[in-house]
């Protein structure tokens, strides 16, 4: 009997079932996922990552507006906010956030979601994205799919290549 490439993978991907769902990259970017995040929550980005949660991948997006730390929850593949969470600062939060970055976040929303859009231009997919204090400067560490990674400084606006 002789059987089509085509058919052959079809059956391939109906046996590994879920396993491959959860492996296929998000149809939503990171920074379309931010501004659903920010939709939902208006302030800075402390912390961002694509992940599986429950059988789906999700961005995890910490933000933060004013005193308090959001964690909001954005499908992959809608791009729709799937859940909302608030940590408050004088919980265990206040002891992994400085004072200084919240504010740096806050400061640099506008042109976090500007940088994110010009990478994932050319279907590139940022896996990972934190703010940190390097050598007295806020700089987002922004981390690609396949290994490369960028730094953006929240002060200049500048992206360099790492």
């Amino acid at each position: 009997m002789r059987h089509s490439l085509p058919l052959i993978m079809a059956a391939a991907t109906l046996a590994a079932g879920p396993a491959l769902a959860q492996d296929a990259p998000g149809t939503v970017g990171m920074a379309r996922a931010i501004e659903a995040a920010q939709g939902s929550v208006a302030g800075g980005v402390l912390e961002a990552e694509l992940e599986t949660e429950g059988g789906i991948r999700v961005y995890e997006i910490d933000i933060v507006q004013g005193g308090d730390v959001y964690e909001v929850s954005v499908d992959a593949q809608s791009g729709e906010v799937v859940s909302q969470s608030e940590q408050r600062l004088d919980s265990f939060v206040s002891g992994i956030f400085q004072d200084e970055e919240l504010q740096a976040a806050e400061a640099a929303s506008g042109m976090l979601v500007e940088a994110l859009t010009g990478l994932e231009q050319d279907g590139a997919r940022i896996e990972e994205l934190e703010l940190d204090d390097e050598d007295d400067r806020w700089v987002y560490e922004i981390e690609m799919d396949g290994g490369g990674e960028y730094h953006l400084d929240t002060g200049t606006g500048e992206l360099v290549e790492d």
